[in-house]
C-alpha cells in the first residue's frame, strides 16, 4: 500500500511539474510573441507621429519666422492645436539647440521619450539654424493604443527593451490563477488516472501473476485438482459468455473458477488421491475445502469479494449441499455456474478412482442432479462450441482435457 501510494504521489508530482513547465513555455511564447507585436506597431505608430508632426507643424514657414522672430508665445500658440489632433503628445515646445540631420530625432531614457525636429518652411526646407522643435511623448499612452487590455507597461527597472532604449514588460505574472486552477484540475484528474492504473495493475498481478504462482504451489500438492481448476475456470468462463457476462463481472467469474477448490491444499493428499470410496470421516474433510477456499481469498483484498462465490459453489438448488445447505436463488449465480461446470468437468475428467463418461452420459447425470438446470441446458446447448474456444490472454493456460468427450 506505501509503495502504491508513493508511486501515486511520484506521478502527481512528476504531471504537475510537466504542466507547469509546459504551460509557462506555452504562456512565455505567447508572450513574446504579443512583445515583438507591441514593439513593431510602437515603432509605427512613432513614425506615423513624427512625421505628422513634421509635415504638419514644423515644416511651416508661419512657425519658422515667429521662431526667427523669438517670439515664442506667438509659436506655442500656434503649437496649441497639436494636443487636439495627437493625444499621445503630452508637450511640445520649440527650444535652443541643434537641428537633426534627417526628418526628425528620437531621444530616449528607458521610461520617456521625445522628438526633435529642425524648424522649417512650408516646403520642409531651410531648417531654421540654433532652433529645434521638441515633442514630448506619452509611451504608456502609446503603448495602451496597441493593446485591448493594459498588459504590457513600461517597466524601467525589470522590463525588457522595446524601442529606443524604452523597457517595458508584463504587468500579470507569467501563469494567473486559471492557470493554475488548470493544472490543479488535470493533475487530480491524472492522479486519480494514475492512481486506478496502478490498482488495476495490481489487481492485474493478482489475475495472472499472482493466480499462477498460487496454482502453481497447488500443482506441486495436488496437480488433479489444480488441472481440474484450470479447466472449470476456461469452461466458466465460456459459459458466463454466453449468459452475458462482460468486463470485470466476466473475469471475477473467471477468478472464482480459477480458485474454487484452493481449499483442498489443506486436504490430505492419501485423501483426494484415494481410489476406493471415502469414509464418512474423509468425507467431512472434503468438504470443508470450499470454507478453505473462501478463508484462503479473504487473505487477499483484491479477491476477498470473490469468497462468497468459492464458498457456495458446492451448495444444491434443493438445499442439500454444503457447506451452508442454501436453496435456489439465494446461491450466488456464479457459484451456480461454478456448481454446474465442477461436476461436469468432474464426470468428463480423467480420476483415479474411475473411468471418465462421454459427454451424453455427463449431461444426462447432470440433468438428474439438483443444480441450477436452467444453466445445464445452456452447457448442452453450446458445449459444442467449447472445443475452437480461445481464452483471452490474461487467462492462465490450460491442458483442453475435453476433445475427446
Amino acid at each position: 500500500m506505501k509503495r502504491f501510494a508513493f508511486k501515486t504521489v511520484v506521478a502527481v508530482i512528476l504531471v504537475s511539474a510537466f504542466l507547469l513547465v509546459t504551460l509557462s513555455y506555452v504562456r512565455n511564447s505567447q508572450r513574446n510573441t504579443q512583445f515583438k507585436a507591441a514593439q513593431a506597431g510602437f515603432r509605427t505608430m512613432l513614425q506615423v507621429q513624427a512625421m505628422a508632426l513634421n509635415d504638419g507643424f514644423f515644416s511651416w514657414s508661419e512657425l519658422r519666422t515667429k521662431v526667427e522672430k523669438a517670439d515664442l508665445i506667438s509659436t506655442r500658440a500656434l503649437l496649441e492645436e497639436v494636443y487636439d489632433l495627437y493625444p499621445y503628445i503630452e508637450n511640445i515646445d520649440v527650444r535652443p539647440g541643434t537641428p537633426p540631420d534627417g526628418a526628425y530625432g528620437v531621444a530616449s531614457t528607458v521610461s520617456s521619450l521625445s522628438l526633435t525636429f529642425g524648424v522649417k518652411d512650408d516646403f520642409g526646407n531651410s531648417p531654421l539654424p540654433g532652433w529645434v522643435g521638441e515633442a514630448e511623448v506619452n509611451v504608456q499612452k502609446l503603448l495602451d493604443s496597441l493593446q485591448t487590455d493594459r498588459r504590457i507597461v513600461v517597466a524601467p527597472v525589470k522590463g525588457r527593451d522595446l524601442v529606443y532604449s524604452i523597457r517595458a514588460d508584463f504587468v500579470d505574472p507569467l501563469l494567473d490563477w486559471l492557470d493554475y486552477l488548470f493544472i490543479i484540475l488535470l493533475t487530480m484528474a491524472t492522479g486519480y488516472a494514475v492512481s486506478v492504473w496502478l490498482w488495476r495493475r495490481n489487481v492485474t498481478f493478482y489475475e495472472t501473476r499472482g493466480l499462477e504462482s498460487i496454482i502453481f504451489l497447488f500443482e506441486q500438492t495436488e496437480r488433479v485438482s489444480a488441472n481440474h481448476s484450470r479447466r472449470v475456470a476456461a469452461l466458466t468462463m465460456f459459459l458466463g459468455q454466453k449468459m452475458g457476462y462482460r468486463g470485470r463481472r466476466l473475469r471475477d467469474l473467471y477468478t472464482a473458477g480459477l480458485l474454487h477448490d484452493i481449499g483442498k491444499i489443506s486436504v490430505p493428499s492419501n485423501i483426494l488421491l484415494k481410489e476406493g470410496p471415502l469414509t464418512p470421516q474423509e468425507q467431512q474433510i472434503v468438504a470443508t475445502h470450499p470454507i478453505i477456499s473462501a478463508r484462503i481469498l479473504k487473505n487477499f483484498k483484491e479477491l476477498t469479494h470473490l469468497s462468497g462465490i468459492v464458498l457456495h459453489h458446492h451448495e444444491r438448488i434443493d438445499g442439500s449441499g454444503y457447506p451452508e445447505g442454501l436453496e435456489g436463488s439465494a446461491i450466488p449465480e456464479e457459484a451456480r455456474i461454478i456448481a454446474v461446470v465442477d461436476v461436469f468437468e468432474a464426470l468428463v475428467g480423467d480420476r483415479p478412482y474411475r473411468d471418465p463418461l462421454t459427454t451424453e452420459e455427463a449431461f444426462a447425470t447432470l440433468r438428474d442432479m439438483p443444480i441450477d438446470q436452467s444453466i445445464v441446458e445452456i452447457l448442452v446447448a453450446h458445449f459444442g462450441e467449447f472445443k475452437s474456444f480461445q481464452t483471452p490472454k490474461w487467462a492462465l493456460a490450460y491442458h483442453h482435457g475435453l476433445e475427446k468427450v
